[in-house]
């Protein structure tokens, strides 16, 4: 499998007893440069059959999907209209300081809650999830990190599964990300930049609690819970997570 940042979310349990269903819920990153095996394996031992891709279009025009036969692929640009949190991996490393990218994630995890595009494409994407009752749904966007790992978060919370969980999950993101982080960095260092930008782009590639948590703290400040922040922002209400859980828990 040479997927980075790759994992079937089947297992995880919920505050109730149940647990999540494997080969339904699965996070990755890009899904670029797949050989023929990784792609088997995907359709006939994961079962995928939608992908959700939550990358700007630069992003997907830069690197796009692998075609993979028999599978769906939408995507879904969650930072749309985010003029602050669009920047790319240079524009990480040309904010040379660890306080300013720090700064920087903060706000890109607010605007995962609060803006209107993601509101509008988090929900698209619960409704994608809910609606692939016959096979797992596999979502990413370009280091399987932020964009998504609130989606991973949202989904596990909506299914009660406690926050040690979550936050577990989300911070194995750092394991899964050791090499291709070294590869970029050593990239970026070819190419001539100096250390600060080096340390600055390397905070930008791992995950923190503080961001996830920052994000959470602003979904309960503004909505209370996450289910009236489903309802409310996301046009998602208890029906739809009834049958959300009918589909992922087991």
């Amino acid at each position: 499998m040479n997927i980075t940042n790759f994992r079937d979310l089947g297992g995880m349990r919920t505050i109730h007893g149940r647990q999540v269903r494997p080969c339904k819920f699965i996070r990755s990153g890009q899904l670029v440069g797949l050989d023929e095996q990784t792609k088997q394996e995907l359709v006939n031992r994961y079962q995928v059959t939608q992908v959700v891709d939550f990358r700007r279009p630069f992003e997907i025009e830069e690197s796009p999907d692998d075609r993979i036969e028999g599978l769906t692929f939408t995507n879904i640009d969650l930072l749309e209209q985010s003029g602050t949190n669009s920047a790319s991996l240079d524009d990480f490393a040309s904010l040379g300081s660890a306080d300013q990218v720090n700064g920087h994630m903060l706000n890109v995890y607010h605007d995962l809650v609060m803006s209107h595009a993601a509101q509008q494409g988090y929900g698209k994407f619960l409704r994608i999830v809910v609606e692939n009752v016959h096979g797992a749904t596999l979502f990413h966007c370009f280091a399987g990190k932020d964009r998504t790992g609130f989606a991973a978060a949202l989904v596990l919370w909506l299914l009660e599964v406690d926050d040690d969980q979550v936050f577990a999950d989300y911070l194995k993101t750092n394991e899964e990300r050791v090499e291709a982080n070294k590869q970029l960095l050593d990239q970026f260092r070819a190419q001539g930049f100096d250390q600060d930008s080096l340390d600055a782009l390397q905070i930008a590639l791992c995950v923190r609690k503080e961001y996830l948590a920052h994000a959470q703290q602003a979904m309960i400040d503004a909505y209370g819970d996450v289910f009236t922040y489903a309802r409310q922002a996301l046009g998602f209400g208890s029906d739809q997570v009834d049958a959300l859980r009918r589909n992922l828990l087991e």
